[in-house]
């Protein structure tokens, strides 16, 4: 009866032995396992700040990219403003010239248009030119013209036009419009850059 109880006695230590071992093997791997975890969520955690920091740093550059194209912008379209207003000015500048100054314009006009192949062909002036152009002008030009081997009838006709200056020559096959405003848009391309130079000095 002894020896069935001494060995009961030692099957149940053996037993209460091995559940210690297995709960502390439990105990070991499900620490483990959670020290694991605090790694990982560190990692990520670490991982997902760092990514929002460079993410937070790209869009302060792309917004400070977009503020300086922003103002870059608003300055070139202030810059064009100038100009545009400045140009627009051009033909009110012309006409506001001395006559004599004025006049020594419109007679170079009128001889580097004078249409090639044409026996007459009439002038029909801007209104505001009506005092300035007369008939005496004009034959001055075509003098001027016939001392060059140029045989062409100047005539200035009795109607004027709605400009703001110059004139516009009226031949059988052709019409040729050297008003003020026409010759700034020809010249335009060529003017703006030379005016944005004087106004802005670039």
């Amino acid at each position: 009866m002894r020896n069935l109880d001494r060995l009961a006695t030692r099957i149940i230590d053996e037993a209460r032995g091995k559940a210690d071992d297995i709960l502390k093997d439990a105990d070991a791997r499900c620490a483990a396992r959670a020290d694991e975890g605090r790694k990982r969520a560190d990692e990520i955690y670490k991982t997902t700040i760092e990514a929002a920091t460079v993410a937070a740093a790209e869009e302060e550059r792309r917004a400070q990219i977009a503020r300086s194209l922003d103002v870059r912008n608003a300055v070139l379209r202030a810059k064009g403003d100038m100009v545009d207003a400045l140009m627009s000015e051009i033909p009110a500048r012309m006409h506001a010239l001395p006559d004599e100054e004025y006049l020594a314009l419109i007679q170079k006009m009128m001889m580097d248009a004078a249409p090639a192949g044409e026996d007459e062909v009439e002038i029909v002036v801007a209104a505001p030119d009506r005092e300035r152009i007369d008939a005496a002008f004009v034959a001055k030009v075509q003098s001027e013209l016939a001392s060059r081997g140029r045989d062409l009838q100047l005539k200035l006709a009795g109607e004027t036009l709605d400009l703001a200056g110059g004139f516009v020559m009226r031949a059988s096959t052709m019409e040729i419009d050297c008003s003020l405003d026409a010759l700034l848009a020809v010249g335009q391309d060529e003017l703006a850059p030379l005016v944005a130079e004087a106004l802005l000095g670039r």
